[in-house]
């Protein structure tokens, strides 16, 4: 099996129960997240070898986040001890018109206090196949960002695949435009990218994208195909992948996402899906297509099994999806609401 590591900071969820608002609360469930962390999780249910680069403080709340990350099969060999603290955010589930709310208690954490003179990076990518970042750590700090961009050249010089998930958060960067230009030198070192924003595509007098007016859904297929070229040419990427979400009836989702890889833009049908809990969907897409690919299957084969993990993640509570190679290919070649016997 293949071996991926990744850089990024485990969060303690804690959220009030059974749809109930952090106003009614009187007890939060505790749970384990970070977007490295779920994809990272999710690989090993594939049975690929994973490690994680992280930075956790030397405490109880330390050693039980350390703790789950060994019962989710991760290596915890390349994180750091450190003084500081466990970054938490607080997720309160929406219901109908009421939307999800997600409140980050994360500075000063152990990671976020972390910088590159903290790690040792000597032999870090020593038979790993994959290295795997988001766009949320480089958002955090100026240092957190450098150690991201340290690492993609180290991977890439080494011959390693490097992807990275873009995953804007609002809440991490002072402006789109900021995230836009600082994201998008990072692309250059990737070999796949998860998103088409916040991407910096020049146009005539602003971004391209904006000029020619690309948005969700993505109705005009020739304007996307001709925006995805462009945007792989420019950055020199191999894959370039991305989802497409709409609000159906209550607590309902249309799905459907895109991989465009040799001068082809990739699709799935269009289908629905009742939503348990939407955090980590797309963590959980990003590991699926990253197993197909090391599994080396055909781009529209490798689409449909990210489709399928993030279809299925929708209907998992917590931010790590639970899904086997039997459940894929079962939930791809029978899809049913019938019993699984």
């Amino acid at each position: 099996m293949a071996k991926i590591i990744s850089l990024g900071e485990v969060l303690l969820r804690l959220s009030p129960p059974q749809y109930h608002t952090l106003m009614q609360a009187n007890h939060l469930k505790c749970q384990f997240g970070g977007s490295e962390l779920n994809v990272l999780a999710s690989l090993a249910q594939l049975g690929h070898h994973v490690g994680l680069v992280s930075a956790l403080p030397d405490n109880d709340l330390g050693k039980m986040a350390r703790q789950f990350i060994l019962s989710q099969q991760i290596s915890p060999a390349a994180i750091i001890k450190k003084e500081g603290r466990l970054g938490i955010y607080y997720y309160e589930q929406g219901f109908s018109v009421r939307t999800n709310k997600v409140i980050y208690d994360r500075n000063y954490s152990s990671f976020w206090e972390s910088t590159l003179s903290d790690y040792d990076f000597t032999s870090i990518f020593k038979g790993v196949d994959w290295f795997h970042v988001s766009g949320i750590t480089p958002a955090l700090t100026k240092d957190l960002y450098e150690v991201t961009r340290f690492l993609m050249t180290k991977a890439k010089e080494g011959g390693v695949k490097v992807s990275i998930d873009l995953n804007f958060r609002e809440s991490l960067w002072s402006s789109f435009q900021e995230a836009r230009e600082q994201l998008s030198p990072l692309l250059g070192l990737s070999d796949v990218c998860f998103g088409l924003e916040p991407i910096y595509l020049a146009g005539e007098s602003e971004d391209l994208k904006d000029e020619l007016g690309l948005s969700r859904p993505y109705l005009d297929i020739e304007l996307l195909e001709k925006i995805t070229q462009k945007i792989v040419q420019e950055y020199g990427l191999d894959y370039i992948a991305f989802t497409q979400r709409e609000m159906g009836y209550t607590n309902q989702y249309m799905l459907k996402s895109y991989l465009y890889h040799n001068n082809m833009l990739y699709q799935t049908d269009k289908t629905g899906v009742e939503v348990l809990d939407r955090v980590g969907t797309g963590d959980a897409f990003a590991a699926g297509l990253i197993h197909a690919l090391l599994e080396k299957e055909t781009p529209q084969r490798a689409l449909e099994i990210a489709m399928t993990t993030f279809k299925y993640k929708h209907t998992i509570q917590g931010d790590i999806n639970i899904m086997t190679r039997d459940d894929i290919a079962y939930l791809i070649e029978k899809e049913t609401n019938d019993i699984k016997r």
